[in-house]
């Protein structure tokens, strides 16, 4: 195959532009199954959980092409390690399994996190446009593995398919797409009346992995700070020794995206403005390890920040290269 889909490598046109006599030279030709090619009869849709482990297979492997209507027949010979399969006959798929049932069959029979981008396209019967053969193009899963109704994993090999052992879902499970959020604190409000300092944090998370953050949590401690107002934020000094908050959301999700997400403003108040303040901080999310940091910072960054807040600029907490707090 080249870098054109699977339908248009095999026919030299848009899968939308196959018609029946492109299937009739597949058989004339004797075009046998290969590690990307398929042909399934038409009552394989009497059975999806079956046709979901070949989806399965070529979902965990490099992808292919499923033709649905077409019969085939092995043949064997001494000089091949496996069966030739040629397709025979066209069997067109009756007007009980229209395009949208087909596709309600594909999908809701394979499980995975994320819905896989497989296309199906009817090439319809000249003389009854309600019978057709579908092409059923599969790519290679982005995001594997993907399982299938009988809750196995397959993947492709040669002209069959097989269960997958357990190192090799193991595998890919290790170099799926993971999500990661990064906690972005920025300052809205700096309140200076010697030898009072007040401050709100705007608390944002930004999803710079490459899948969707759910169930997610963040936990915020705070050193020479007293909490003044957290919002719906839960407190929970009581299991960091300390003033805390948490934030945790077991039903909405973060999408990868260059934008931030508010989740909180918290108001605060320096306790002792001859010491160092400290916010430490850990996010967590499914498919994600903890992630934690810490800011420390004394009263003359606050100082700057009002500043150049009063100069209506945007300030954020950041690491300098040296290790020391600034802002940005």
């Amino acid at each position: 195959m080249t870098g054109m889909g699977f339908a248009e490598d095999l026919f030299g046109k848009s899968p939308t532009e196959v018609k029946i006599q492109d299937i009739r030279k597949l058989i004339d030709g004797r075009i046998e199954e290969n590690h990307r090619l398929e042909y399934k009869r038409p009552d394989i849709l009497k059975n999806p959980s079956k046709l979901s482990e070949w989806v399965s297979a070529f979902l965990n492997a490099e992808g292919g092409l499923i033709i649905i209507g077409v019969h085939e027949d092995k043949e064997k010979k001494e000089d091949r390690m496996y069966e030739r399969v040629l397709p025979t006959r066209i069997g067109f798929v009756g007007a009980e399994y229209p395009k949208e049932t087909v596709e309600q069959l594909i999908f809701s029979n394979i499980r995975s996190s994320s819905k896989p981008a497989i296309n199906i396209y009817p090439v319809r019967d000249s003389v009854d446009p309600s019978k057709a053969i579908y092409l059923v193009e599969i790519p290679q899963g982005d995001n594997p593995p993907y399982q299938a109704a009988d809750h196995k994993y397959y993947r492709r090999l040669n002209v069959t398919k097989y269960p997958m052992e357990h190192y090799e879902i193991a595998d890919f499970f290790g170099r799926r797409r993971k999500p990661f959020l990064t906690l972005i604190l920025e300052l809205i409000n700096v309140k200076i009346e010697d030898p009072v300092y007040q401050f709100t944090l705007r608390f944002f998370l930004q999803n710079v992995g490459k899948a969707i953050a759910k169930y997610t949590r963040v936990t915020a401690s705070f050193r020479n700070l007293k909490i003044v107002e957290a919002g719906y934020l839960e407190r929970i000094d009581y299991l960091r020794k300390a003033p805390s908050v948490q934030f945790t959301d077991n039903v909405g999700v973060i999408y990868p995206a260059k934008f931030r997400t508010q989740i909180a403003d918290v108001t605060l108040k320096v306790d002792a403005v001859t010491e160092p303040i400290a916010i430490k901080y850990d996010v967590i999310c499914e498919d994600m390890e903890l992630f934690d940091d810490k800011y420390s910072f004394g009263v003359d960054l606050l100082r700057e920040a009002k500043e150049k807040m009063e100069q209506g600029q945007e300030v954020t907490l950041t690491h300098s290269q040296s290790g020391d707090e600034e802002i940005a």
